[in-house]
C-alpha cells in the first residue's frame, strides 16, 4: 500500500497537518478545555474518515474513525457525560486512529485492540443514554412574507424526541421554500440534531437565528453552516431577503 501515490500523499497530509491539529485538540481535552478541544478535533477527524473511505485497503480506518467521531459528537452534545473516564477514552480512541492507519499501511491491523476500544465506547454511550427518548416540547410554526418560521421550544435539542418535531415541520413545507429556525429558547443544540436538519438543506432554504453561543459553536464546528445560513435575529433575516 505504501507505494500508492495517493496513499503517500495522504500520509504526508496526516503527518504535516492532521496529526499536529489533533495533538493540539487532545492537549486541550487534557487541560480541561473540552469545548475548544472538540472543536479542533472535529475537522481533521471528519476529513480522515472521508478520505480513507475512498482509499482501497483503508476502509477499516474510515469505519473506526466514524465510530470515534460519533463518540466525540455525543460527548460534545452532552448525550454522553464528559467524565474524566469518558474524556480519557475519547483521547485513547482518537490516538488509536493514527495507530490503525499505520497498521493498515503496513498490512498488519490489530482488530482485537480496535474492538476493545469500540466496546468501551459502546458501553459508555449506552450508559449515557439511559434517560431514553423523551418527547420534547415541540415547535410553533407560523408564516411571514412567504417564509415558514419554526420556533423551537426545547431548551436542549439532542434526542430524537427533541428534533423530530423540527424535521416534521420542515417536511410540511414545499421543497425549495424558505425556512427560518428561531432558536431563541434553545440553550444547546446537539451535533446529531444539526446533522438531521442540515441534511435537508439541499431541498429547502434553511436559515437559523437567535442562536446561543453553544448552539452556534456546534453548528460551525461540524461544518453545518454550509447548508444552514446564520442570522443574528429574525429582523436581520428579513431585511436581507
Amino acid at each position: 500500500m505504501s507505494e500508492d501515490p495517493m496513499v503517500e500523499e495522504f500520509f504526508s497530509e496526516v503527518n504535516d497537518k492532521y496529526y499536529p491539529q489533533v495533538m493540539d485538540g487532545l492537549e486541550m481535552l487534557e487541560g480541561d478545555k473540552l469545548a475548544d478541544g472538540i472543536e479542533i478535533l472535529a475537522r481533521p477527524l471528519h476529513t480522515i474518515k472521508g478520505v480513507t473511505g475512498f482509499m482501497a485497503g483503508f476502509e477499516e480506518a474510515s469505519h473506526f474513525t466514524h465510530k470515534i467521531e460519533d463518540f466525540l459528537k455525543k460527548v460534545q452534545s452532552g448525550d454522553v457525560d464528559s467524565t474524566s473516564e469518558n474524556v480519557t477514552l475519547l483521547s485513547r480512541g482518537v490516538n488509536m486512529i493514527f495507530q490503525v492507519l499505520e497498521q493498515l499501511r503496513e498490512g498488519n491491523p490489530d482488530e482485537e485492540e480496535q474492538n476493545e476500544v469500540l466496546e468501551l465506547i459502546r458501553a459508555a454511550s449506552e450508559s449515557g443514554q439511559e434517560i431514553s427518548e423523551i418527547t420534547g416540547a415541540g415547535v410553533d410554526v407560523e408564516t411571514r412574507d412567504e417564509v415558514t418560521i419554526i420556533r423551537v421550544k426545547d431548551p436542549r435539542v439532542h434526542l430524537d424526541g427533541h428534533f423530530k418535531p423540527i424535521i416534521s415541520a420542515i417536511l410540511s413545507v414545499e421543497p425549495g421554500d424558505s425556512i427560518l429556525l428561531d432558536l431563541g429558547q434553545v440553550l444547546t443544540f446537539g451535533s446529531g440534531a444539526w446533522a438531521a436538519v442540515s441534511s435537508m438543506g439541499t431541498t429547502f432554504k434553511i436559515a437559523a437565528c437567535n442562536m446561543s453561543a453553544e448552539a452556534r459553536m456546534t453548528l460551525y464546528a461540524w461544518g453545518f453552516d454550509q447548508t444552514i445560513s446564520v442570522y443574528a435575529d429574525e429582523e436581520t433575516y428579513f431585511t436581507t431577503q
